[in-house]
């Protein structure tokens, strides 16, 4: 077996990769998944691939035809070249069929498996650990040390730097998966377009504007401890598509943006001043934060935020729960809002 650590991924991407002919590269961050499978294809194909030589199939075909696999890495191409068969949902792909392609490889071919998350030491994964024809590329959700880098790396390229206080919302607010935390970073430059320096108040803007229209009656629903409306509005949410660690998100944004308000009202600038202050606000918004405002103190909030930024965590530990676990930290919210203690 050749497992390779998350701090190998450049190097073995880089040719690496050239010693095996099949690939397994699985994970619970599904955007880490896709993002290293498309690198390592990039990589395997060149600059000036020829499109034939990229073979894309569905595990479900091959666990009904696995014979079809050595077909297609047995296929040469019209004009030649390094062909790559990219399996998609491999999860299903019988062990019995990747034996058959590592053990016997086609010359000038790769068996690239993109799988999602697969449980220790049975099926395709536990088949591909104990194979030394196989290297194993598992994918979770990136580190504080990873998602510093990716942070750094973006904002880096775009000529900026990020502030220490942007840095700790960013770390809090993002991470249960690579694409999603890309495409916000991707989305907080633009909106940085002309500054040289990101700070907190730009971290807040643009990511409690993510996904609003969609989450935030059940965002307004926690921070004024309408408990019994949570898990009906979460659960219509979840199954539209929205991944439930982009709501931990938008709630960690809008306790920021809560935050700003109570300490700019503290300062004496009344309510409404307040609210203009702390962000650009859609004016139907402003009935819930002023209801938010009246409930909630910076303790109390501080605490919100830990177990937000905690029930995150847990999200990357253990995705397949991590609708529960949103669901959770959104009722221990709506709980804190009501507490005076």
């Amino acid at each position: 077996m050749a497992s390779v650590k998350a701090a190998d991924f450049p190097r073995f991407l880089a040719g690496g990769w050239k010693a095996f002919p099949a690939v397994l590269i699985f994970g619970s961050d599904e955007g880490a998944v896709r993002e290293t499978a498309s690198k390592l294809a990039a990589a395997a194909l060149g600059p000036h691939a020829d499109p034939l030589n990229l073979v894309t199939l569905d595990g479900g075909d091959i666990a009904q035809d696995p014979a079809r696999l050595a077909d297609e890495l047995r296929t040469f191409g019209l004009f030649g070249g390094f062909r790559l068969v990219h399996v998609r949902g491999a999860g299903r792909v019988p062990p019995a069929a990747v034996d058959a392609a590592a053990s016997e490889p086609a010359e000038g071919a790769l068996l690239l498996l993109e799988a999602g998350d697969l449980k220790a030491g049975t099926g395709l994964r536990g088949f591909c650990e104990k194979h030394r024809r196989v290297a194993v590329l598992p994918c979770y959700a990136d580190t504080g040390r990873a998602l510093a880098q990716l942070i750094d790396d973006v904002a880096g390229s775009n000529g900026m730097t990020v502030t220490r206080e942007a840095r700790e919302a960013l770390l809090a607010c993002l991470g249960a998966d690579r694409a999603l935390s890309r495409a916000e970073m991707d989305k907080l430059v633009l909106f940085a377009q002309g500054a040289t320096e990101i700070d907190a108040e730009m971290v807040a803007a643009i990511i409690s504007d993510a996904g609003r229209h969609e989450t935030s009656a059940l965002i307004d629903n926690a921070f004024t401890g309408r408990i019994d409306d949570i898990e009906p509005e979460a659960n219509r949410i979840f199954a539209a598509g929205t991944h439930p660690s982009a709501v931990l998100t938008q709630a960690i944004a809008h306790a920021f943006l809560l935050r700003r308000a109570l300490r700019a009202a503290g300062d004496g600038g009344g309510t409404a001043d307040a609210l203009a202050r702390a962000n650009r606000l859609h004016f139907s918004r402003i009935p819930a934060l002023e209801r938010a405002m009246n409930l909630w103190g910076e303790e109390r909030l501080s605490r919100a935020l830990a177990g937000l930024a905690e029930a995150v965590r847990q999200t990357r530990l253990t995705a397949r729960l991590s609708g529960p676990i949103a669901i959770r930290a959104l009722w221990a919210t709506a709980r804190l809002s009501r507490s005076r203690s």
